[in-house]
């Protein structure tokens, strides 16, 4: 959460000797990208010299961890493990960094190991590789959270925030600052020369003042960057406060009008030279659309041919366990908001079938059989919706799509949660950004509904292939340490 800067701080806080103060929290990021890359390329290049002897036989190895250094930044990127709000070195934080080493290092033994490279390329190379790449990363981790801390501590690295604006702009702005836990910056309070309009405290931020105070408090070095937060019709005075602020050695930003908040993430673009503002475009468009569908069409095929075996035990062991048919066909919303007919194994009894969704499943539930327990648990009951994917009415990684008239609270999921009908920007996937996050099973509450959506919003947003590939790689994974609601 974005932190509050007391009046004590105000007063004591300088600025590094007079100089401009470069490093923050920001620039911590691109610091941890770099040494979390150094790291595991050093471990590999120190894996790699006990087990080859000679320039012509390191080669390869040096080739092998150039490359699995660029898929490891991938999969970095993908998994957003570079940032976080103050850089504290998490158990969350530190088992995702475990499982894209782990992930990298069986995309290099696939590579190594499978095509039969070269002998050196060994499992006992691999494995010192890995748990050297572990130690020194987690250690480099642990020494980067410890000096953010102390700098934190010290006044240092966040940028302190003076908003100028005290009516619904200036409040809107402050809320949504609070809101976005973001450790980046520290809120000094607001200035607005209305003192008799604008309210004396905005959520526990004081009004320090007008335009002079605040123009004060810059050059005595206590501010970093401004907000102007007023309406968008207020040129005259905006213009005014930026030509009061050019003098100095800070970043000034305009907040953006009320109704833009709808759009915070949205690009500009030029059109006719003038830049407009994208409200809504397609998540997935253009080359990125033609990658998607090969993703899907290739590794569905392979993924069939692969689980074929244990399609054909899932589909015996239901016929054995009770009377009815294999397949369970459900209606269920995708993309654009159409139906389509989406293919499971059935898990429960046939009286018990439920094709609009009304009950959702819960632990213990009498309506699943013996071996549906066991296929849900497991989630061997999705598989068919490989053929989904195949058909084109659904992805292999999306959001899960939700039976027509399940319910959260009483209230159908489209109207419990505002947002929600973001969801079907894009197709549905057998697997998403939110089930590796521990986001599975019942979802009966409009919490745990918003979380969902939360982070189904969040991969439309932020898309990538790369992103795809890590939820990809990290669904086996996330099956068995995070399935405590899966039943």
């Amino acid at each position: 959460m974005v932190r509050r800067a007391s009046n004590r701080s105000l007063e004591f806080i300088q600025p590094g000797g007079g100089h401009p103060d470069y490093l923050y929290l920001k620039h911590i990021d691109r610091a941890l990208i770099v040494g979390d890359l150094g790291c595991f390329f050093a471990t590999g290049v120190m894996a790699s010299s006990g087990v080859v002897n000679g320039w012509a036989g390191f080669a390869p190895h040096l080739a092998v961890i150039a490359l699995a250094t660029f898929l490891f930044s991938r999969v970095l990127a993908a998994g957003k493990m570079s940032s976080s709000a103050d850089h504290r070195l998490t158990v969350r934080v530190a088992w995702r960094l475990v499982q894209a080493l782990a992930l990298t290092i069986a995309l290099v033994a696939g590579l190594t190991i499978g095509l039969r490279l070269d002998p050196t390329f060994s499992r006992e190379w691999l494995v010192v590789w890995l748990i050297s790449a572990i130690a020194s990363v987690l250690l480099f981790r642990a020494i980067a959270a410890v000096t953010v801390q102390l700098a934190i501590r010290r006044g240092r690295l966040r940028r302190r925030v003076a908003i100028y604006g005290g009516d619904e702009q200036g409040v809107a702005v402050i809320e949504h600052l609070m809101r976005s836990d973001d450790g980046h910056y520290a809120v000094v309070g607001f200035y607005d020369d209305r003192d008799q309009r604008v309210p004396t405290d905005i959520k526990g931020f004081e009004r320090r003042g007008g335009l002079s105070e605040l123009e004060q408090a810059v050059e005595r070095g206590f501010i970093d960057e401004v907000i102007i937060a007023l309406p968008m019709n207020a040129v005259q005075r905006q213009s005014q406060i930026l030509d009061r602020m050019d003098r100095y050695s800070i970043g000034v930003l305009l907040a953006p009008d009320l109704m833009m908040w709808r759009f915070l993430n949205r690009p500009f673009e030029p059109v006719g030279g003038a830049p407009m503002l994208r409200a809504i475009e397609p998540p997935i468009r253009g080359w990125a659309g033609v990658a998607k569908f090969f993703e899907d069409r290739i590794l569905a095929s392979l993924l069939i041919l692969m689980v074929s075996p244990l399609l054909l035990a899932a589909a015996l062991a239901i016929r054995l366990d009770s009377p009815g048919p294999v397949l369970f066909r459900q209606p269920r919303r995708g993309w654009n908001g159409g139906v389509f007919t989406i293919y499971k194994f059935r898990t429960m009894h046939v009286e018990s079938a439920d094709l609009s969704g009304d009950q959702q499943t819960t632990r213990d539930d009498p309506r699943v059989t013996r071996v549906g327990r066991i296929l849900r648990r497991l989630s061997i009951d999705e598989l068919p919706q490989l053929f989904n994917v195949l058909a084109g009415d659904m992805s292999l990684v999306g959001p899960r799509p939700h039976a027509l008239g399940t319910k959260a609270e009483g209230k159908r999921f489209e109207d419990a949660v505002g947002g929600y009908m973001r969801r079907y920007r894009v197709k549905p996937g057998i697997t998403g950004w939110a089930q590796v996050n521990g986001w599975r099973g019942e979802t009966d509450t409009n919490d745990k509904l918003l979380e969902r959506v939360r982070y189904d919003v969040e991969y439309i947003e932020n898309w990538t292939i790369w992103l795809d590939l890590y939820i990809l790689l990290i669904t086996p994974v996330s099956l068995f340490v995070r399935s405590r609601n899966a039943y």
